[in-house]
């Protein structure tokens, strides 16, 4: 029989879950209280950046106002936990605390997931885990994916690409979240003839031109998809209509915004094809920003035993995360995380403190026990 391994958290996190969930709840209210919004991740960067220093084991590498901390390496295969600093524009700082909730913006999306990786930095002796750790922490998540300091980290640091996992702490209240949709935004632009409104036979109406088509594709119906078990949807949604220039004009352009998200049984190409077939000919058609879907990584031993082993349950991620940009690089990735997916981008935003010592002591004997 193999030997058991020794506990590998320290004393300080022995002592009791109720410390280690009342660590958990000043680190998230600090980390809501610190405004981080896409673009504005300089003051939050310098608090992580001090208090991983402050940890006193391990290196931390910085790539603009993206911090990656990097346990001891001893040949262990490598696990990387990663989770963006930054928020949405938005009310709700400062974080207000309401009974078991942590009210405040970025709460569950996700400075919930970040607290849970800072306390297992903290907690953990990582010389002693069986696996090799990294955990990023990185900017400009919630724009585009071109400027996403996660794009920029693994460009710079090509190691984090042998990883064996990783694990996105987005929101997932506690489930396993596999994969993600994939999202492309084009806009479609329909054009007509500017006239005078009150000689509007001189013109063509764009807004005219458009209704019967903006009447369909406003019905595009919800379609389920499953995948390994696990169900996606494909949707498709006008997000932003704008048409003409005055009150007495007639337009003679409208654009509009198409979002849609696919599953992960299909490529960019495919769902550009898709999203095309869904235009007419004679409307005009651009794709202005496109992010892969991430693949269903069950079948990987490491993903298996994390659900299995914990019982958790398994969803499809309904909405765009990291787990593509690891699933691009050949890294199995999935979401599991403390926050709750439907209180993203929400007024009112706010996290259940009771989920973070869970996320926590899951995520810490994952890493350090043997199964």
């Amino acid at each position: 029989m193999a030997q058991r391994r020794e506990p590998v958290l320290e004393s300080r996190a022995l002592e009791s879950t109720e410390m280690i969930a009342d660590d958990l709840a000043d680190l998230l209210e600090t980390l809501v209280n610190i405004p981080s919004q896409t673009g504005h991740e300089a003051r939050i960067a310098e608090w992580v950046h001090d208090r991983l220093s402050a940890a006193g084991h391990g290196e931390t590498l910085r790539s603009g106002h993206s911090l990656i901390w990097r346990g001891p390496r001893r040949d262990r295969p490598l696990v990387v936990l990663a989770g963006h600093l930054d928020t949405v524009p938005g009310d709700g700082v400062p974080a207000t605390r309401d009974g078991d909730r942590l009210v405040g913006l970025g709460s569950s999306d996700m400075k919930a997931g970040d607290a849970v990786m800072l306390a297992l930095i903290e907690h953990l002796a990582p010389e002693r885990l069986r696996f090799d750790l990294t955990c990023v922490f990185y900017d400009a998540e919630e724009g585009p994916l071109e400027n996403s300091g996660l794009t920029r980290v693994l460009r710079e640091m090509p190691w984090l690409t042998d990883a064996r996992l990783a694990v996105l702490l987005e929101p997932t209240s506690l489930k396993a979240e596999m994969g993600c949709v994939g999202s492309l935004n084009a806009e479609v632009t329909v054009r007509g003839k500017r006239a005078h409104s009150a000689r509007p036979w001189l013109g063509v109406n764009a807004v005219g031109r458009a209704a019967p088509w903006l009447a369909e594709v406003t019905q595009f119906p919800v379609t389920a998809t499953q995948l390994h078990g696990v169900e996606y949807r494909e949707t498709l949604q006008i997000t932003t209509l704008n048409a003409g220039v005055a009150k007495n004009v007639v337009p003679d352009a409208l654009v509009a915004n198409l979002n849609y998200r696919f599953p992960p049984d299909r490529d960019l190409a495919q769902a550009e094809a898709r999203l095309r077939s869904l235009v007419p000919d004679d409307f005009e058609l651009q794709v202005v920003d496109r992010a892969p879907p991430g693949r269903v990584a069950l079948e990987v031993p490491e993903v298996r035993e994390f659900v299995d082993r914990f019982g958790l349950e398994v969803a499809g991620k309904q909405g765009w995360t990291d787990v593509a940009q690891f699933s691009a690089a050949g890294v199995p990735a999935f979401n599991y995380g403390p926050g709750i997916p439907e209180q993203a981008h929400q007024e009112g935003e706010y996290c259940p403190l009771g989920n973070l010592e869970p996320a926590f002591q899951t995520l810490a004997r994952f890493l350090s026990e043997d199964p």
